[in-house]
């Protein structure tokens, strides 16, 4: 059994469990995003499925062109190679749990807080393709 204290934040994320502590079967952590966040270009991940709960509030989310709007208390797995973004077009912040699996995509996130003028080239060298 291995234990880790949340907290360590990354490009907005909070490090809840990392690869190091689950074997690499999955990251998990914890995110707000701010009312009227317009998100992150649209990207897809080649070696992980992406999950989010959200505890709190409501995002928009675009999913292979497709809209779905996930509320508070819903999931929404999105698997490898789906293109994919999110926007919170309320006016309440929406506090999310973010899962990947399995894991190592944190390191990306750990490099984009470090530079992100270089965005398509970190994600390039972890499997994420963003459309910018």
């Amino acid at each position: 059994m291995k234990r880790s204290k949340s907290g360590d934040n990354q490009f907005g994320l909070t490090f809840i469990a990392t690869g190091k502590e689950t074997g690499g079967k999955y990251f998990l952590s914890e995110v707000t995003v701010p009312a009227g966040d317009t998100g992150p270009p649209v990207h897809s991940h080649s070696r992980e499925d992406e999950s989010f709960y959200v505890k709190q509030g409501r995002l928009t989310f675009t999913v292979e062109g497709e809209i779905i709007e996930l509320n508070e208390g819903e999931f929404l797995n999105i698997e490898q190679g789906e293109k994919h973004t999110w926007k919170n077009e309320s006016d309440i912040d929406a506090e999310l749990m973010v899962t990947f699996a399995p894991a190592g995509i944190e390191n990306m996130f750990v490099e984009l807080e470090k530079d992100m003028s270089n965005i398509k080239e970190i994600g390039r060298k972890f499997g994420t393709e963003f459309e910018i």
